[in-house]
């Protein structure tokens, strides 16, 4: 048998060149492709690892064998978001489907036996109606339907995100004024004031229903009045003026909505504005952890395709870039903080499916978005 010979000196060199170039992809700025891809892989990924065929929906944590494993409100709206937002990118018949699939998981959350007509109770399937039920999970829940019915155009989405706004605005509401963060009062809540107004203004926009104008308008002057900090910023209680990032960026969104659809100037001068101060106070690395950031920047990016100020897509470009090199583990999941420390010290545990989710749904909202020129 005649052997192939081998010319040493020239495979040193192919190699050599293989690993330049390995090394050279591996160094390259992600682009929008980059995006796209890791957005299929981490959908895919997040269905291998959490998927549980006995309940035929997701669970909480990897492996989970708890009595309750299946995901609550809060645990998986970032899948929803990272589905919706790759149909919203690619609106192919398959990414359509997916919307629509986890539609209609999603609509198992509801109980229509909460006062005074339904909610979203953080549990699929509960029947209970005196258990705690958060106000601004109704608020995420219907912002992702709106965002369903964005990539379908399937009104039937339309009306679940409608019955979220009607539970927070009519069980949610103090007589006082301001939106109470669960249904056992303990506090007034930003997450339940940004996530409602933005839901409010995302309804008014697909309806022209001048009914959610008013809402929203409502749950802002409100806020305006007492829930702002001397930084301009909206607190994240009513005795606690802090700022959150996931509270800023769907009020700048909704702001921005209001601009845009109602013709309101002074709307649009207050999104600009909190975009602004958000930046100088939260800063271009992001660290609060990914179910919370994620949210933000997505908000930053509604903001940059209506003003075109790159500066809002790059704060999420370079928070999306951080999280591709540092926040990946060994099985391709994203279970780690941006900045690639323990997820355990951003107020999330380890083998979580939102913490995974919420990366990749960043990921799918920059694909979404177009590229700045230049």
């Amino acid at each position: 048998m005649t052997r192939a010979r081998i010319n040493f000196p020239l495979l040193a060199v192919a190699v050599a060149l293989l690993v330049a170039a390995q090394g050279a992809s591996a160094s390259a700025p992600p682009s929008r492709a980059t995006f796209r891809s890791e957005t299929a892989k981490g959908n895919a990924n997040a269905h291998r690892y959490w998927w549980d065929s006995r309940h035929n929906w997701y669970d909480t944590y990897i492996n989970d064998s708890r009595k309750y494993p299946m995901a609550t409100v809060w645990g998986i709206v970032p899948l929803f978001e990272a589905i919706d937002a790759r149909a919203i990118d690619s609106p192919t018949a398959k990414n359509k489907q997916a919307v629509k699939s986890f539609a209609t998981g999603a609509e198992r959350y509801w109980n229509g036996g909460v006062k005074p007509h339904g909610a979203y109770t953080p549990y699929p399937g509960d029947r209970n109606t005196s258990e705690q039920i958060w106000f601004d999970d109704n608020g995420w829940w219907g912002i992702a339907f709106m965002d369903a019915y964005r990539a379908t155009g399937n009104r039937r989405y339309v009306t679940d995100a409608a019955r979220a706004l009607d539970f927070i605005a009519n069980r949610g509401w103090a007589k006082d004024g301001g939106l109470w963060w669960e249904t056992f009062h303990t506090h007034k809540s930003g997450e339940a004031l940004a996530s409602g107004t933005a839901l409010a203004a995302m309804l008014y926009s697909a309806t022209g229903k001048a009914s959610y104008l008013k809402t929203a308008r409502k749950f802002i002057t409100w806020a305006d009045k007492h829930f702002v900090g001397r930084d301009g910023l909206y607190g994240r209680t009513s005795t606690d003026r802090s700022p959150m990032g996931y509270v800023e960026g769907p009020m700048i969104g909704a702001h921005e909505i209001i601009c845009q659809k109602a013709h309101d100037p002074s709307a649009c001068a207050r999104a600009e504005s909190l975009a602004e101060t958000s930046l100088g106070r939260f800063g271009s690395s992001l660290n609060q952890g990914p179910q919370f950031d994620t949210i933000y920047l997505r908000w930053m990016l509604e903001l940059y395709r209506a003003d075109h100020d790159r500066r809002w897509y790059d704060l999420a470009y370079d928070n999306a870039a951080r999280a591709l090199r540092k926040a990946r583990d060994s099985r391709g999941l994203f279970m780690r903080a941006w900045d690639g420390g323990s997820i355990t010290s951003h107020q999330a545990k380890p083998g979580q499916l939102q913490t995974h989710a919420a990366t990749v749904a960043l990921f799918a909202w920059l694909a979404a978005a177009p590229v700045p020129q230049g």
